[in-house]
């Protein structure tokens, strides 16, 4: 009998465990499953209307959070305790799950790596945020890479396993760039080129990858969820969809006129990402005589009034994740963001990164992670926390997001 029952009872463990993402009693009554007054519990399973992302009634919401580093690297990182702290004391209310495919990632062990993602998908739903499932591509930056060849197969399980559940979005290629390998560990930035990664490419994967993950909410009888696509250029050139010859290499300024056209990816509740790293993407430089070349702000001020965009990734620093930080073009580009663009959408943003190691768009201090000092933060981290607190909270800060920052154009 002992043993009669302990079968029982591990056959009622695996049906609520990572994989369990179907409806339940109460989800079938209208009352939800999270916790009362957090954030999925306020706005529900998310959806794009026009530019915006919104809420279940069609209301504008601004998601604001933090994103994973590689979990392969620190690991230590990712703890119920921590993501606790995120929310509770940082006020995140999304979290983007950075599962790096290759670097030393899912392609060495995907088992495990499934497992890590179920463990927080589920850390995030038990404290009522959203989270981004995010398959981390970045060398090679082309997502039709046979390196890259789990993809369908990795979206198709994890959809399966939480259709029913109202806070996952979907990221199906971080930064598609022109990039076959890095191999010089003196200059690790720089890549050998292959191809031109352009918008037809990335298209052609978001067209077979989309309903893979929307069949399996059809089969629940839901919404199909919010899905974020990659753009050419590190997520960069947002608009490659609307222009003909928009791609990364093409030596054109961002302004230049190209020929336009209508690219757009068919499938409901598509949002296209956009990265920035604030000392890198601004203002632009001289070039050619020209005193604003490849202005990133005045680029991004139009493009937010054409495609519904989630920026799912930015630092105050450089776009190598390092080096200085720059709080007052953080501040313009956050601004922007929140509405002071030509579409006044609200876009909804993830730092770069919860984490500890030496560069500088770490939040934490190297070795704080091991310590569960979850609080231990670096500049960059304190910034984030004060911005968090004004974006999420409500809260009165005149040290962040400062009016004197707002980009006009």
């Amino acid at each position: 009998m002992k043993r009669l029952f302990f079968g029982a009872l591990m056959a009622l463990a695996m049906l609520v465990s990572c994989g369990g993402g179907g409806n339940n009693a109460k989800q079938k009554k209208n009352v939800s499953p999270y916790p009362v007054n957090s954030p999925v519990a306020q706005h529900g399973r998310l959806q794009v209307k026009d530019l915006q992302l919104c809420d279940k009634d069609g209301n504008p919401v601004q998601l604001a959070g933090m994103s994973t580093m590689g979990w392969q690297w620190c690991g230590d990182c990712y703890t119920k305790e921590s993501i606790k702290t995120m929310v509770e004391e940082w006020g995140i209310n999304v979290l983007r799950l950075a599962m790096y495919v290759e670097e030393g990632g899912y392609n060495t062990n995907p088992i495990g790596f499934q497992q890590k993602m179920c463990e927080m998908i589920d850390i995030c739903g038990e404290l009522g945020i959203y989270c981004i499932v995010d398959w981390h591509i970045l060398t090679p930056g082309n997502p039709l890479d046979s390196k890259y060849g789990g993809a369908k197969e990795f979206f198709s399980f994890i959809s399966k396993k939480y259709a029913g559940k109202e806070h996952l979005l979907y990221e199906i290629c971080n930064e598609p760039n022109n990039c076959l390998e890095k191999g010089d560990p003196i200059h690790p930035w720089v890549c050998t080129k292959e191809t031109n990664v352009t918008w037809d490419m990335i298209a052609d994967y978001a067209d077979d990858i989309i309903p893979a993950i929307q069949e399996n909410y059809d089969s629940a009888g839901v919404t199909h969820p919010v899905v974020i696509v990659g753009t050419p250029q590190w997520d960069q050139l947002v608009d490659a969809c609307l222009k003909e010859g928009m791609y990364q290499g093409n030596g054109k300024d961002l302004c230049d006129s190209l020929p336009a056209r209508d690219a757009r990816l068919k499938h409901d509740n598509v949002m296209y990402a956009f990265h920035f790293y604030a000392k890198e993407h601004n203002e632009g430089f001289e070039k050619d005589g020209k005193p604003d070349y490849y202005n990133m702000y005045a680029y991004m001020y139009d493009v937010l009034g054409k495609l519904p965009v989630f920026c799912s990734e930015f630092g105050l620093c450089e776009a190598n994740g390092n080096g200085e930080l720059d709080f007052d073009r953080t501040d313009k580009w956050l601004l922007l963001l929140s509405g002071n663009n030509a579409g006044n959408q609200k876009v909804s943003f993830c730092n770069w990164s919860f984490s500890d190691n030496e560069r500088s768009s770490s939040a934490l201090v190297p070795g704080a992670c091991a310590r569960e000092a979850w609080n231990d933060v670096t500049p960059s981290g304190d910034y984030i926390k004060r911005v968090l607190s004004v974006v999420n909270k409500g809260g009165a800060d005149s040290t962040v997001l400062k009016q004197s920052n707002l980009y006009t154009k």
